[in-house]
């Protein structure tokens, strides 16, 4: 019934961890597609240390995690496409908890469950997720207060991808969230705010710690999605200007000029004036 995608690029240890989470699923009709992701390290190895029939191992050229993502998305045999990073684990009751959902909400194209943030001895950080199970209703507005899906906590279906497109190969950054505020827009949402999920947040490999430049974050990508949506001008204003800060703060003042341009709904005059005292700042400290 449903397909796991698990897209592997140089986790050797975690995913010994990971596909273990995935084949104790108490809800065992599912196929696994680890793609791997032109790794260079023994990931791959570590995959065929596992001999369940299920398991299905993809080779591809190394093109990011969007590009993973969509070619177990291609080679998926079912309707339902659930995701788990590679480095990542899902409580046994992950799929039953999502075909819970699917019996109950048959006609949402998406679901999702709570899930943690973990650290690497698996300590839990702090938890996120719906508030309460069922149809997510005014998406940006229940996104604002938390959000309610993660890379490793959701299924969606075929039908969903072919009406708002798989995830944009190029971006490296949020493409996910890129991803999740599509099928806000556009598709109907179920959601459970039971924990089914752990995100571990300083495992092996990981590409949040990288700065990207602007075209490679998922805020350069929006186009029109806030046009004449309160709630959406207020959610993406929020993560807008904490960007802008974040490359002021990195001295990358042309990226915080280039972003801060791509939306200007959100920066005002004031703060493009601060941007530039800031570039001005960055001279002299440079010269000294």
């Amino acid at each position: 019934m449903f397909s796991v995608v698990i897209p592997l690029y140089n986790k050797q240890n975690s995913i010994l961890q990971t596909l273990p989470s995935v084949l104790c699923q108490t809800f065992a009709d599912f196929e696994v597609l680890v793609v791997n992701d032109g790794s260079t390290d023994n990931s791959r190895k570590a995959v065929e240390t596992f001999s369940d029939k299920r398991i299905r191992i993809i080779d591809k050229p190394n093109g990011g995690v969007s590009s993973a993502r969509n070619r177990g998305i291609a080679e998926a045999r079912f309707e339902y496409v659930a995701f788990i990073d590679g480095d990542d684990l899902w409580n046994k009751d992950f799929l039953q908890t999502i075909a819970g959902l699917i019996v109950d909400y048959p006609e949402a194209e998406a679901y999702g469950t709570g899930y943690s943030c973990n650290s690497s001895m698996d300590t839990v950080m702090f938890t996120l997720g719906a508030k309460e199970r069922g149809i997510v209703t005014n998406y940006f507005k229940q996104v604002y207060a938390a959000p309610i899906m993660h890379a490793s906590s959701v299924c969606i279906t075929k039908q969903a991808f072919q009406k708002v497109g798989g995830f944009n190969e190029s971006i490296t950054h949020g493409e996910d969230y890129d991803m999740w505020d599509r099928l806000g827009i556009h598709c109907t949402i179920a959601a459970s705010p039971e924990i089914m999920a752990s995100y571990r947040v300083d495992t092996e490999n990981r590409a949040m710690s990288i700065l990207p430049s602007p075209e490679k974050l998922w805020l350069f990508h929006l186009d029109n999605r806030y046009d004449n949506n309160d709630a959406a001008k207020r959610y993406y204003g929020r993560y807008i200007r904490r960007a802008v800060v974040r490359y002021l703060t990195a001295l990358k003042f042309k990226w915080a000029l280039q972003l801060a341009s791509k939306n200007r709904s959100f920066v005002s005059l004031f703060s493009y004036l601060l941007i530039y005292e800031y570039k001005n700042l960055g001279r002299l400290i440079r010269k000294q």
